[in-house]
Parts: C-alpha cells; structure tokens; sequence
C-alpha cells in the first residue's frame, strides 16, 4: 500500500510532525511505501487558488506533481493542528487546489461523482481545546471531512482523531498518546 502523509504545521518540532513521522514508520514496518508532504517545507509551493478562467484552473506544473502524488498514494493521512475551528489555511488551499473537478469528482446527471474511489483517509487534528469539542459543532469533522470533502471526491475515511488538550500535555504523555493511537491502528 502506497501512503501519502500530507501535514499543514509551521514548526517543525511538534507533535504534528512526530506523529507523522511515527505513522510512517509504522506503516514502512508493515511494508508500505510511503511520503511524508509537509506543506510548509515542500519545494512544490502552491500559490493561493486564483484563477480566471475556470477551465485553466488545474493546469499549472506544480498541481499536476501534486495529483500524481495523490494517484500513487492508496491511502491520504492528513495531519495538523486544528485553527479558528477548522485546519490551517494551507491545507485548506492544497485541497483547492488539487482536488478539482475532472481529477477528484465529475458530475454526471447533475449529480456529483467521486473520481478517488479505492483511495482510504485518516485525519488527524491537535487543538489546545478538549477534543471531544469538536464532535459538538453543527458541522462536525465526520461530517466536514468525512463526508463533505473526502466522500465527495469517493475517498472513504476510516477514521478521524482529534488529540485534545496538547497544550497541557508533556512530551512523555503525548509520545503516549501517539503509541496508543498507533497500536490501535497497526497492533
């Protein structure tokens, strides 16, 4: 199974990156291929969505390598801190700019298809509020994610963690709270 780890954090000493970097080890464990995205150091740095016409909109070179990205990958972990109720800006933007019309859905019939089928998700989200807050929101992550960006596009989300509380944590209980979510996964 080929992974793409796709994260939106700015500091690269944070419990994003290493839990990042422990889902992949654990899935290299398991013979899985697999790339890290940090779209905050990637040298395919995306401009923010602008476009004139619509039909130009998913055509530069940049997009492209990051749609073959996604092609290869079988399964999508996304991971990043949770900003103003929703993840960071960056994240938002690469999903606009690379999940468009034609590449990730169609309409046919009027009615939308998603072109990413046979692909799986995992999100994962840091916040310094409790994480069952989250699950409180008329539009819950299940919902906003789950259903709304990644079942749109065919892609099925076979889970979705929100580590609460991180600015309360140490760094002895957070590794903690990584392994317990990565025997839960992996066994």
């Amino acid at each position: 199974m080929n992974t793409l780890i796709i994260t939106a954090h700015p500091s690269q000493k944070n419990f994003t990156n290493t839990l990042a970097e422990t889902y992949a080890k654990n899935s290299e464990e398991q013979g899985r291929q697999v790339e890290i995205l940090n779209l905050y150091t990637t040298d395919l740095k995306q401009d923010f969505l602008r476009f004139e016409n619509i039909r130009d909109m998913w055509n530069d070179e940049v997009t492209k390598k990051m749609q073959q990205k996604i092609d290869w990958a079988e399964e999508l972990v996304f991971i990043f801190p949770v900003w103003w109720a929703d993840a960071p800006a960056i994240l938002k933007n690469w999903i606009d700019c690379n999940f468009g019309a034609g590449f990730a859905f169609t309409y046919e019939n009027g009615k939308p298809v998603g072109l990413l089928r046979w692909k799986t998700a995992r999100i994962f989200a840091t916040s310094g509020a409790p994480g069952f807050v989250y699950s409180l929101f008329p539009v819950n992550y299940h919902i906003l994610w789950g259903s709304m960006r990644l079942k749109f596009c065919g892609i099925k989300t076979t889970s979705i963690k929100v580590f609460g509380k991180m600015s309360n944590i140490n760094d002895t209980d957070k590794q903690a709270m990584i392994d317990k979510e990565m025997k839960k996964i992996f066994g």
